[in-house]
């Protein structure tokens, strides 16, 4: 059976910026397929796997994978993945991008003819998603005038080259770590509504207490405690957008019972209040 392969015109509608992020949350199991265009995922939070004619790929939080144009891939196996797609024709990348195709990550990356896969550790991966999450607002926003299209364009480039970067600078052994930890992790994203306790933590990963935090540090950079606050942050940050909780409602959803609190531990995760934050995500619909 020949694999399906989607179109550009099922997603592409303006010539004028061929250019698409979507969020699948969750993402459902699908079959072999290819694709005309580039697709580049994000893995937010869940487990899965994606397959390709070479073999299987396990994800978790932090997984990041480019399919080029041609290749094939398949999702199987998922428990709660939420991810971005963004997706691009040729057409995009090929305008001006100076240096772009210098960085030898981008060429290890995006030069590949098949699914190339890298790891991103959660500050990674929280500085990376304010950017996708801006690139989804100005690509969605079909005004003419607004500028809009070269706000998504320069994005886009911002995160081809973010990824391209941190390739460069991670070490191999850090991702297969992190791999390691899903247990853990999945442990976290299924209690984002209160702190968890060292003891919690050493019991699901059977480690010490110190095995576990030098682990950790080695693989993200941060603390089990402080990684699963970073979670917690980025779950505040995805009520913030639906709109449907106060500051303190947002903040007693993910476990910070004390508003001054939630708002020195946002501000320290995001760099910014989560009024602030507010501001940015609701300003187009005000």
């Amino acid at each position: 059976m020949e694999p399906t392969i989607l179109k550009e015109t099922t997603y592409f509608h303006d010539p004028s910026l061929q250019l698409k992020v979507m969020k699948r949350d969750p993402e459902i199991a699908y079959r072999l397929h290819g694709h005309e265009f580039h697709e580049l995922v994000i893995i937010q939070s869940g487990r899965g796997i994606t397959f390709t004619p070479q073999g299987d790929h396990t994800l978790g939080e932090g997984s990041v994978f480019y399919v080029p144009p041609g290749a094939q891939h398949g999702y199987r196996d998922l428990d709660h993945l939420v991810l971005y797609n963004i997706i691009w024709s040729d057409s995009v990348v090929k305008k001006q991008t100076f240096d772009l195709e210098q960085l030898p990550g981008f060429t290890s990356i995006f030069g590949s003819k098949e699914v190339a896969l890298m790891h991103l550790v959660p500050a990674q991966l929280t500085e990376l998603l304010p950017i996708i999450q801006l690139l989804e607002k100005e690509s969605d926003d079909l005004s003419y005038g607004s500028g809009s299209r070269i706000l998504a364009y320069a994005y886009l480039l911002e995160v081809l080259v973010s990824l391209s970067r941190i390739f460069d600078q991670t070490p191999s052994k850090q991702n297969r770590t992190a791999r390691q930890l899903w247990d853990v992790i999945a442990y976290m994203d299924g209690h984002l509504d209160r702190p968890l306790s060292t003891e919690e933590l050493t019991t699901i990963a059977a480690m010490s207490s110190s095995t576990l935090n030098r682990t950790f540090k080695q693989a993200t950079g941060l603390s089990p405690i402080e990684f699963h606050i970073h979670k917690r942050i980025a779950r505040a940050c995805t009520l913030i957008q639906e709109r449907g909780l106060s500051m303190a409602g947002v903040g007693e959803a993910c476990g910070f019972s004390d508003p001054n609190y939630f708002s020195r531990q946002f501000r320290k995760v995001m760099g910014m209040s989560p009024k602030q934050y507010q501001r940015i995500f609701t300003s187009r619909f005000t």
